[in-house]
């Protein structure tokens, strides 16, 4: 199994190699308005997603070269590369070349969406006036939208303010794990309940779910506008976090960090010492401590890396697994060791070490 998976890797490391050098072939033979047609029939591709993969290799090629580089060298993959490079799109070009550099340095190991969310987090901090625009442009848009599916199924697609939407997803979900299964689901249990709520208008919907922030003391008093940031991860623009101020079902954290963001210290002073521990760890691990895993913590079991009582119930050996993840690890017998900062090392039982870092609480742009 060791050799095989050893071939398996070395297989991708010459397939992002060989993409490397397609975006840069694509690029250069860019060089008038019909080499995409040239380009979509040599690649067997349609005109329309010849010309969406010309646009984007050239932009990759000229404005990014450091992330061909790192397809290249085999430390990101092509999806990876769009996780870096699409949030930048209305950025300027020196914004966006700044955060991805930044953002390249921590790529080995970091699955695409892990990048997406780190290059987002730091676009927006290095431009928070944008991003409140742009915020405020999208809020203006929400919407209501029903398309048909197969097999007598349709989409009712809600799009909110993202504290909005958390918050009735939150409330939807703790419903739904109120009531018997019956057979079900809980995806078919959770759209019984939201049909329930949307059609019924029950008496017993419950109280408003709560809505947990990550927030700067000096954006609360209005000294600046450095973004908020939910406990799944999005930033929120300072405004809206002053707005949300006001509403009665908004906890709000105070967090110690050290100068790159990293969560020292977690008090929020209303839990039992159990539920600050618990807390501390959703807080600053957001996500599985699994690699390339972005299941939310919120929702992970928090398990001992080494076994209780062998290993104490604190903070560094505690950390959040998803249930699939859970389940893996002591079904294979993996081996999970916590640091002090919340840096994870996994061994598996194929003689594989993977190393994964919590993510900043408070991640600087550049």
């Amino acid at each position: 199994m060791e050799e095989k998976v050893a071939r398996l890797i070395e297989c991708e490391r010459v397939i992002r190699k060989t993409q490397a050098e397609r975006l840069r072939l694509i690029a250069e033979l860019n060089v008038d308005e019909w080499a995409d047609r040239d380009i979509g029939m040599a690649l067997q591709l349609s005109s329309s997603t010849a010309s969406s993969l010309v646009t984007w290799a050239t932009r990759v090629a000229t404005v990014f070269p450091d992330v061909v580089e790192a397809m290249e060298a085999g430390v990101i993959s092509e999806w990876s590369a769009h996780g870096l490079v699409d949030p930048t799109e209305h950025y300027s070009r020196e914004v966006a070349q700044k955060a991805v550099a930044k953002t390249l340095e921590t790529a080995a190991g970091r699955c695409c969406q892990q990048l997406r969310r780190s290059v987002q987090g730091r676009l927006q901090r290095a431009d928070p006036a944008g991003h409140a625009q742009r915020c405020a442009e999208r809020r203006r848009d929400r919407s209501v939208v029903i398309y048909d599916l197969d097999d007598g199924m349709a989409v009712l697609k809600c799009e909110q303010p993202v504290e909005v939407a958390q918050a009735m997803y939150a409330k939807v979900d703790r419903l739904a794990r109120q009531e018997p299964k019956n057979g079900r689901s809980m995806d078919a249990i959770r759209a019984d309940v939201l049909a329930s709520l949307v059609l019924q208008e029950p008496q017993s919907a419950g109280s408003k779910a709560l809505i947990q922030v990550t927030v700067p003391i000096t954006a609360l008093l209005g000294v600046d506008d450095r973004p908020g940031q939910l406990d799944t991860g999005q930033l929120l623009p300072a405004d809206v976090v002053r707005d949300l101020m006001t509403h009665p079902g908004t906890l709000f954290h105070r967090l110690l960090t050290d100068p790159a963001g990293q969560l020292l210290e977690y008090s929020p002073g209303i839990y039992r010492p159990k539920a600050d521990v618990d807390r501390f760890i959703r807080t600053r691990h957001r996500t599985c401590v699994m690699p390339c895993c972005s299941h939310p913590s919120r929702s992970c079991d928090i398990d001992h890396a080494i076994a209780w009582p062998e290993g104490t119930t604190t903070g560094t050996n505690l950390g959040p697994l998803d249930r699939r993840h859970h389940r893996y690890k002591h079904a294979t017998n993996a081996k999970v060791v916590i640091a002090d900062d919340g840096t994870t090392t996994i061994q598996t039982r194929w003689g594989q070490t993977y190393t994964t870092k919590p993510d900043p609480v408070e991640e600087p742009p550049f």
